[in-house]
C-alpha cells in the first residue's frame, strides 16, 4: 500500500502517528472485548495490546527501510519455535510448563498479528481494505459470542470499528501520495483528515440512529427467547425491571456475567423458623422459580409453564389489595409433602425487589400484602407476609456445600442418615418419574451418563442420597497437587446459550463456572441415574445478624441456583453443589437495624362509602367483605357499618389525603390494629353478621385506602402503550434497505462531489472564483474518468492527454486559467468567452466519446475520488 519510493523521517512519523496509533487503539479495544468472552486470554488485554503494538511498530521500522519480509519473518518464526520448545522442556512442573507455554504462544500470536499488520500497511497497497474486512469479521465473532443481543452493545462494538475502517482506508491512500517536501504539510493533512472523519462520523451516526429502533426490536425479541443469566456470586440473576426495582432473572449458562453488587440490599426478611431450642435461627433458601425442562432444539434450561405436579406458589403480589390474602393449598399436594414438615411464616420487606415478585422458602401457599411502617417507608417499597410448609431437612445448614468444613459435615450427616431410610422409586408415580428424569440422548449426553456411572462406581454409593452426595463431592475433588479441580468463576470462558456442549466443556475441560453451571451439570448427572431432580432459582440465605435473630438481609450477590432431589416420603430436598467462592467468604457481615415491627391488622374491611360526618369524623361504609383474624368473611347481603376515623390515615394513589377526599360511592379498604378487635376472638360458630354484632360501634379504624374506580383504571390502561410483537419482516426489510442505502450513498459520493463542484462553478460571483471552480470540477471529472495528470503541467496535460485524444480545446482554457493564477492582469472579455465556452464543451466531448460502462464504473470509484483530494501538490499547480 505504502510502497515508498524514498524513505523520509517525516513520512515515517506521519505513518506512526496517523496510521499506527489509531490501529493500536482499535485493536486494543477489540482485544479488551475479546478478553470478556474467551477465558484462555486470562484478562491480559493490556499486555496483549502492547505485544501487538511492538510487533506493528517493529515491522514499520524495518519494512519502511526496504528490508525483506520473508527472511526476517523466517528468522522470527525460528526464534519463536525455539523459545517455545525451551519453555515446554526446561520449566519444572507440568503445570508451570503448560501455563508459561500458553502465555508465550499467546504473546507470539499477538506480536505476529502486529508484525503482519505493520508489513501490510508499509508495503501492500490494498492491505487497508483487507484489514478492515478482517477487523469487522473479528468484531462480528465477539458479538456472536455474547449471551444476549443488545443494541447498545452492537453499536458500541461496531460504530468505532466502522469509523476506523473508513478512516484507515482514506488515510492510507493519503499517506501513499503525500509530498513530504510540501510547505505547511501538517496543516493540509490534518485539515483533510479531520474533514473526512467528520463526514464519516455524521454518516455512520445517521445510519445507526435510523437503524437503532430495528436493533432494539431484534434485542427485545432475542431477550424474550433467551434464558437469563444465573449464578451465585456476580450472577447476573437479578436485573432492573425498568421501574428502578429488581427481579430474579433465572437460570442460564450464557457466558460472562457482570459482578453483582454485594453491598446492594434487594430485600430483608423476618423468618419465623428456629431450631428446637426456639432461639437459634434456622435459615432457609428462598425460591422464586423451578427449571424442570430442557429444550433440545434451543438447548436451554426452561421454566415449564405447563409442568405437571406444579408445587410453585407464585402470585403477583402487586395485584392483591393490602392486608387481603391469597392462598393455594393445592401446591402442598403437588409437592407430595410427607414426613418432617411444619408450617413457618416469613415477612418480606422489599427494597429493590420488584413489587410483582414473590419469593419465600418452599413450599409457600399463602401471601398477604402488609403495610411498611411509616418510619421505614423511605427505605422499603412494599412488604408481604407468607406462610409455607417447610421440610426440617431443608435448613440452609443442611443445604450448603460444606467444602471440607467438618462441623458442617457432621451436622449434615444427621440429614443423610434419615434420607438413607427413604424408599426407592418403585411406588412413585410413573408420569412423575418420566417427567423429572427426562434427559436428551446423543454423544455429549452419553458422556455425562458415563461420568455419573463412574462416580457411583468409584464411591460405591447405592442409595439416592449417597449418589447425590457423591455428585457434590465430585465437584470438591482435588488434583495431585492438592489444588481443587473445579473452581468458581464468573467468566467460565464458554460464551453462548446454555447447552450440553457448554456443560460437557465445564465438566471435562474448563472446570470453571458459576452456580448455574454446577446446578445444570448436577441435574444431568442425577437424572442420568434415574433420580428425579430439578433446578431451583432464588436466593441463598446467610445468617449474618447476631443482634436480631430471625432477620436476614439479601444482597444481589445472593441470587442463586441449586438442585432439588425428590425423595419418596420426604418430598423435594435441596442440594447445593456449587463450590464456594473465596470472595463470597470474605463478604461483609452486616448487623443492621431491621424494619420496625409491623402492627397486626386484626380487621380489614372492604366496601363503598355511604356517608361521612366531617365534624364527628365518622364514616359509614356499605360493608361487602372483611378479613378478620386472617379469616375471610363475605356479607350477603351487604351491611351498613359505622366507623370512627378520627385517628385514621387516609391515602390515595397520589398519597395521603384529607377526610374531605372521601366521597359517596367510593370503593375503600379500612384497616384496624385496635386491641379491641384483638380481644374479640372469632369462634367456629361465628359468621360475618354475628361478628358485626360483637364489634364496637363505631368501629375504630387506623387506615383507609381509597381504591381506583373502573374509569380511573381504564384511564391508566389507556396511558399504557400496548406491546406489539416484533414484525420480523419489517426488521429485516429495514435493515436491508438501510444497508443498501448506505452502499448506494458511498457509490454515489463521487458523482455528488462532481455535482457540488459544478454547482460552485455555476454560482460563483467573481470571475476569478468562477474560473477556479471550473478548473477544479473539470480536473476532478477527468481524473475520475481515468485521465490523470501524472506530473505534467496543466497546459501540457491539456494538450497531450486530453486535446490529442478527444479533439477538445482544453489547452485554451488552461492558458486562461494560468493567466488568472499567475498574472496580475485581469481577464479580458475574450478570456472570459474562452473559459465559458470550453469548460462545458470539454466535459461534454469527453463524456460523449467514453462508453457508458466506462463512465459509470469510474464515477462510482470512491478510491479515485480520495486519491484526487489527497494529491494537492499535483492538482493545485
Amino acid at each position: 500500500m505504502m510502497q515508498l519510493k524514498q524513505y523520509t523521517f517525516r513520512k515515517e512519523a506521519a505513518l506512526y502517528l496517523l496510521l499506527g496509533l489509531p490501529t493500536i487503539a482499535v485493536v486494543g479495544y477489540a482485544i479488551f472485548e475479546a478478553n470478556q468472552y474467551f477465558s484462555f486470554l486470562q484478562n491480559g488485554w493490556r499486555m496483549q495490546t502492547l505485544e501487538f503494538a511492538l510487533g506493528m511498530l517493529a515491522a514499520f521500522s524495518l519494512f519502511l527501510r526496504r528490508f525483506r519480509f520473508l527472511p526476517i519473518s523466517l528468522v522470527l518464526l525460528a526464534i519463536v519455535a525455539g523459545t517455545g520448545l525451551l519453555v515446554e522442556t526446561q520449566l519444572t512442573g507440568e503445570l508451570d510448563a503448560y501455563f508459561w507455554s500458553v502465555k508465550f504462544y499467546t504473546a507470539a500470536l499477538f506480536f505476529g498479528t502486529g508484525w503482519i499488520a505493520g508489513y501490510g500497511f508499509a508495503r501492500a497497497r490494498f492491505f487497508s481494505v483487507v484489514w478492515s474486512v478482517l477487523l469487522l469479521a473479528a468484531m462480528a465473532v465477539v458479538v456472536a459470542t455474547t449471551a444476549t443481543l443488545q443494541s447498545n452493545m452492537v453499536i458500541a462494538l461496531y460504530a468505532p470499528t466502522l469509523a476506523y475502517n473508513f478512516y484507515i482506508i482514506y488515510i492510507s491512500e493519503l499517506l501513499r501520495n503525500i509530498n513530504t517536501r510540501e510547505p505547511a504539510l501538517f496543516w493540509k493533512v490534518a485539515r483533510r483528515m479531520l474533514g473526512f472523519m467528520a463526514l464519516m462520523i455524521l454518516l455512520i451516526a445517521g445510519l445507526l440512529y435510523w437503524l437503532k429502533p430495528q436493533y432494539e426490536g431484534v434485542e427485545k425479541e432475542w431477550s424474550q427467547q433467551q434464558p437469563k443469566e444465573s449464578n451465585n456470586k456476580g450472577s447476573g440473576m437479578t436485573h432492573n425491571d425498568g421501574s428502578g426495582t429488581t427481579t430474579n432473572q433465572g437460570m442460564g449458562l450464557s457466558g460472562f456475567n457482570n459482578k453483582a453488587n454485594k453491598d446492594s440490599v434487594v430485600f430483608v426478611a423476618k423468618l419465623d423458623n428456629f431450631f428446637v431450642d426456639g432461639k437459634t435461627p434456622n435459615p432457609l433458601y428462598f425460591i422464586t422459580d423451578y427449571y424442570s425442562k430442557f429444550d433440545i432444539e434451543t438447548q436451554t434450561f426452561e421454566v415449564d409453564s405447563l409442568r405437571p405436579f406444579n408445587d410453585l406458589f407464585s402470585p403477583d403480589v402487586s395485584q392483591i389489595p393490602l392486608f387481603f390474602t391469597k392462598q393455594d393449598t393445592s401446591v402442598l399436594y403437588s409437592a407430595t409433602n410427607g414426613k418432617m414438615r411444619r408450617t413457618a411464616t416469613v415477612e418480606v420487606y422489599k427494597k429493590q425487589l420488584s413489587a410483582r415478585v414473590f419469593t419465600a422458602p418452599s413450599t409457600a401457599y399463602f401471601v398477604q400484602p402488609i403495610s411498611v411502617p411509616d418510619e421505614n417507608k423511605d427505605v422499603y417499597r412494599s412488604a408481604y407476609r407468607a406462610k409455607m410448609m417447610v421440610s426440617e431437612l431443608n435448613s440452609a445448614y443442611f443445604v450448603y456445600n460444606p467444602a471440607g468444613a467438618q462441623w458442617l459435615e457432621q451436622f449434615q450427616e444427621e440429614r443423610f442418615r434419615i434420607l438413607r431410610e427413604a424408599p426407592d422409586y418403585s411406588q412413585t408415580n410413573a408420569a412423575f418419574m418420566q417427567y423429572y428424569t427426562s434427559m436428551p440422548y446423543g454423544e455429549e449426553y452419553d458422556s455425562i451418563r458415563a461420568l455419573a456411572a463412574s462416580i457411583v462406581a468409584e464411591t460405591g454409593a447405592n442409595t439416592t442420597v449417597d449418589k447425590a452426595i457423591a455428585m457434590r463431592d465430585f465437584f470438591m475433588r482435588k488434583d495431585e497437587n492438592g489444588q481443587p479441580t473445579f473452581k468458581y468463576s464468573d467468566n467460565p470462558g464458554v460464551p453462548g446459550i446454555p447447552s450440553a456442549n457448554k456443560l460437557t466443556y465445564f465438566l471435562f475441560d474448563n472446570k470453571k463456572g458459576y452456580c448455574a453451571y454446577y446446578a445444570g451439570a448436577t441435574l444431568f448427572l442425577l437424572r442420568s441415574l434415574g433420580i428425579p431432580s430439578r433446578i431451583a432459582t432464588g436466593f441463598m440465605t446467610i445468617d449474618r445478624s447476631n443482634k436480631n435473630p430471625g432477620w436476614y438481609w439479601f444482597y444481589e450477590d445472593q441470587a442463586h441456583a441449586w438442585v432439588q432431589v425428590y425423595f419418596p416420603g420426604y418430598g423435594w430436598i435441596d442440594f447445593d453443589t456449587t463450590v464456594p467462592d473465596a470472595e463470597q467468604q470474605q463478604a461483609p457481615q452486616p448487623d443492621q437495624t431491621p424494619p420496625l415491627a409491623t402492627q397486626t391488622a386484626w380487621l380489614v374491611a372492604n366496601g363503598t362509602v355511604v356517608s361521612k360526618d366531617t365534624a364527628a369524623k365518622k364514616v359509614t361504609m356499605q360493608l361487602e367483605k372483611m378479613l378478620y383474624w386472617d379469616r375471610p368473611y363475605e356479607l350477603k347481603p351487604t351491611q351498613p357499618w359505622l366507623m370512627d376515623v378520627s385517628m385514621a390515615k387516609i391515602t390515595h394513589d397520589t398519597g395521603v389525603v384529607n377526610l374531605s377526599a372521601l366521597e359517596k360511592g367510593q370503593q375503600i379498604v379500612a384497616v384496624s390494629y385496635a386491641n379491641t378487635f384483638k380481644e374479640i376472638e372469632p369462634t367456629e360458630a361465628d359468621n360475618a353478621i354475628t361478628l358485626l354484632q360483637r364489634f364496637p360501634t363505631p368501629a375504630p379504624i387506623d387506615e383507609i385506602k381509597i381504591m381506583l374506580t373502573e374509569e380511573e383504571k381504564a384511564a391508566l390502561d389507556k396511558q399504557v402503550v400496548p406491546e406489539t410483537p416484533t414484525d420480523w419482516n419489517a426488521v429485516w426489510r429495514n435493515l436491508a434497505i438501510g444497508t443498501m442505502a448506505f452502499i448506494i450513498l458511498l457509490l454515489a459520493l463521487p458523482w455528488l462531489i462532481f455535482q457540488y463542484l459544478r454547482m460552485r462553478a455555476a454560482t460563483a460571483g467573481k470571475p476569478a472564483t468562477q474560473q477556479y471552480w471550473r478548473y477544479l470540477s473539470m480536473m476532478y471529472y477527468l481524473h475520475q474518468m481515468g485521465i490523470e495528470k501524472t506530473g505534467l503541467s496543466p497546459v501540457q496535460f491539456a494538450r497531450q492527454q486530453v486535446d490529442a485524444q478527444f479533439g477538445t480545446q482544453l489547452e485554451s482554457f488552461m492558458q486562461v486559467y494560468q493567466k488568472l493564477k499567475y498574472s496580475k492582469q485581469p481577464l479580458n472579455s475574450r478570456d472570459l468567452e474562452i473559459a465559458a465556452a470550453y469548460y462545458p464543451a470539454t466535459i461534454h466531448t469527453v463524456s460523449k466519446q467514453l462508453p457508458f460502462k466506462h463512465r459509470f464504473s469510474h464515477m462510482i470509484d470512491l478510491r479515485r475520488s480520495i486519491s484526487f483530494f489527497s494529491k494537492p501538490s499535483l492538482y493545485a499547480s
